[in-house]
């Protein structure tokens, strides 16, 4: 069965179609089957094996053309971070005005990499370096390079579709202080002066939690935060913005003031804190990461660890949406 019309013409953000679209749906029948044989999309069905061949013939159309979606999204991504592609190296075989594998891997991993969408933890992980994901980038490679020289040119951009762009908007801000200043919010202020400057502060449990908010806050009531009455594990972060408080994290900071740091826990769910959204704030994320108190979170496949450490803030984009520079 064929892409109908009607879902390229979609896909591309358009309502008419042009002269090239024929071409191109031809095209991603003769792709169609090698993305249905992938183990990686076997079982996921028609929906999903339909959009990653749109996502790779939308690439080949905009790398033809040198316009559209793959071209907004590869512009964002150099404005952020000053390379071209996540995970995959640019070297001299990289040509920017021609197909290249590393782009149609990246491709490929987007749509295999899922952002949560109903639970905070239904996130989907893909590892980058999969050996199924390079047979089919091969594969998918190879049909593109054999058709690139009659492939029409579309003046007609397609609309942003690579999953990610959205996220590349986002502008970076500086991280909030962790220095006392001068009105700076009070409750800041006395964890600053109660740990000796240092902004984390660690809690076992919710009784050693609210303790602190009585006696060293000056918090009244017994009711303090009852939500988290079941939650263990906490790290509280005092800045200039105030105090975040985040739950079931701290065994992932290798901080010599946390008595709770497990390595081991810090290995293996380490990388849970870039991408489930509301587990960690981001700037708690931020300050762990360049403090080096993340230094032990890793994606639990091959070469996870440098995956994540030299990628971690557009992960964090990908996998956290609006919770990614959230207040």
């Amino acid at each position: 069965m064929n892409i109908p019309l009607h879902k390229w013409l979609q896909a591309n953000g358009r309502r008419q179609a042009v002269p090239g679209d024929k071409w191109y749906l031809d095209f991603a029948a003769n792709l169609l089957p090698a993305v249905r044989r992938c183990p990686l999309f076997k079982n996921s069905g028609n929906e999903a094996q339909e959009q990653a061949t749109l996502a790779l013939t939308l690439y080949f159309q905009d790398a033809i053309s040198q316009n559209g979606g793959w071209n907004t999204f590869v512009r964002l991504y150099r404005e952020r971070y000053g390379n071209l592609l996540p995970f995959y190296h640019t070297g001299e075989n990289y040509t920017e005005d021609e197909i290249n594998l590393e782009d149609v891997a990246l491709v490929l991993w987007t749509q295999l990499a899922r952002p949560a969408l109903r639970h905070p933890g239904d996130y989907t992980l893909c590892n980058p370096e999969d050996e199924q994901l390079a047979a089919l980038c091969g594969v998918a490679y190879d049909l593109m390079d054999v058709a690139f020289e009659e492939a029409p040119v579309s003046e007609t951009p397609s609309a942003p579709w690579m999953k990610g762009t959205k996220e590349l908007h986002t502008l970076p801000t500086p991280p909030p202080d962790i220095l006392p200043t001068p009105g700076m919010n009070e409750n800041a202020r006395r964890c600053l002066e109660h740990s000796g400057g240092h902004p984390l502060i660690y809690f076992a449990d919710y009784d050693e939690l609210t303790h602190f908010f009585a006696q060293t806050l000056g918090w009244e009531g017994r009711n303090i935060l009852p939500d988290l009455a079941k939650e263990r594990e906490f790290v509280l972060f005092a800045n200039t913005k105030g105090i975040l408080l985040a739950h079931n994290v701290a065994a992932c900071f290798r901080d010599s003031h946390n008595p709770m740091f497990d390595e081991e826990r810090a290995t293996t769910e380490g990388y849970r804190l870039f991408c489930q959204p509301g587990l960690c704030p981001f700037d708690l994320l931020r300050f762990g990461m360049q403090a080096g108190f993340l230094a032990d979170a890793r994606f639990p496949f091959h070469h996870g660890k440098t995956i994540l450490q030299d990628n971690w803030d557009f992960v964090a984009r990908y996998y956290l949406g609006e919770y990614y520079e959230g207040d």
